[in-house]
């Protein structure tokens, strides 16, 4: 079969990966329902929001750079090429983005909060490089991958036209991005100071200009895939195996060890990024070679996974805070578990709204 027939199938691991990914932020905020102070389960809400973001990152890189890779081999890769690229990307990711957009711009103002600089969010300028984030919080993210579609294909015509060697011309061209966009990390450690957790997240991990990397690592799968799937598919498990002892060692024995952004500012500043996006990065691999399945439990995965764009734009800024609004004013004695329940069903109901009435149907056009 060939690599465009299978390309054009969906591959069941990477619904696997999606799937596991929009769990692990939506679960993130579990404490928010049910206020449990345990240290324990504050970490690991805080682990799986940040392992699921970087999850998608490194997906999203090796789907993007899938394509991005066959336009750069192509001999008709030209600016055409690249209109078509973004247009097809920004009808399948704006539509909800803007549709929930103006949901939390209206939310906002009936509750009475300055939304200040809202129209930053239109541009996705709101975290370029500094952060202007004043609602609508979890859109840092969605920020960061429109800025690598947009630019990615542009840089990668440019190497293209210079490029006597197509394949190692797109493989260099990645790690020189990749490589330019830890050299700005490294500069920010040399040139300011963090003195705590909120600052590094704010300053540092959701800034356009010092994660671009993180997608890019995914472009880098893309090539080994594409060039080399046969071996790469021989040594998957090995890779997965590596990938859980090094995500063992990036969150839980440096958390043990009380490895923290005070200690270990360069590690958290300039390495700490790449280190998560290379652990997902290897355990890509195994999931990539998993092309189908048949039961019950691989439709719900398909299911979830069609969602899971949706379920990530409304699970906080619209779901979370108002249900907080419900709770505290009409939802009283109800039990954490039973809390727990609504707010899954509200997040997988709205989120389904706007895929069957929004998204689908402009995806159904392109």
């Amino acid at each position: 079969m060939s690599k465009e027939i299978q390309n054009k199938e969906r591959i069941f691991g990477l619904d696997v990966v999606r799937t596991v990914a929009i769990s692990m932020i939506v679960f993130s905020y579990a404490y928010f329902l049910i206020e449990n102070t345990n240290p324990f389960i504050t970490s690991l809400t805080g682990l799986f929001g940040f392992a699921g973001i970087e999850l998608f990152f490194v997906l999203s890189g090796f789907l993007i750079g899938t394509i991005t890779l066959k336009m750069y081999l192509a001999d008709s890769f030209n600016y055409n090429s690249i209109v078509t690229f973004l247009k097809r990307r920004w009808m399948r990711t704006l539509p909800n983005y803007y549709v929930v957009l103006m949901l939390n711009i209206i939310l906002g103002i009936s509750f009475g909060y300055v939304l200040k600089d809202a129209w930053r969010y239109f541009f996705f300028l709101q975290n370029l490089t500094d952060y202007q984030i004043t609602f609508f919080p979890e859109s840092w993210s969605l920020s960061i991958l429109g800025w690598a579609y947009l630019l990615t294909p542009f840089v990668f015509w440019l190497t293209y036209k210079i490029s006597k060697n197509k394949k190692s011309g797109f493989l260099w061209t990645s790690v020189g991005l990749i490589f330019f966009f830890h050299l700005m990390r490294f500069w920010f450690y040399k040139s300011h100071f963090i003195s705590d957790m909120i600052m590094w997240n704010d300053q540092v991990k959701s800034i356009v200009l010092y994660r671009i990397d993180s997608v890019l690592i995914g472009f880098v799968v893309a090539w080994l895939h594409y060039f080399y799937s046969d071996k790469l598919k021989n040594i998957s498990v090995y890779l997965f195996i590596l990938a859980l002892h090094l995500f063992f060692l990036q969150f839980v024995a440096l958390n043990v060890l009380s490895i923290d952004i005070i200690s270990s500012p360069k590690y958290f500043l300039v390495f700490y990024f790449t280190f998560s996006s290379v652990t997902f990065a290897l355990a890509l691999p195994v999931f990539i070679n998993w092309k189908s399945c048949n039961n019950w439990m691989a439709k719900l995965i398909n299911w979830i996974s069609k969602l899971s764009y949706g379920m990530y734009l409304v699970h906080f800024s619209l779901i979370t805070v108002l249900f907080k609004f419900l709770k505290e004013n009409f939802l009283h004695g109800i039990s954490s578990l039973l809390l727990l329940l609504i707010y899954l069903f509200l997040v997988t109901f709205v989120s389904y709204l706007l895929y069957h009435f929004v998204e689908k149907p402009i995806m159904d056009k392109r």
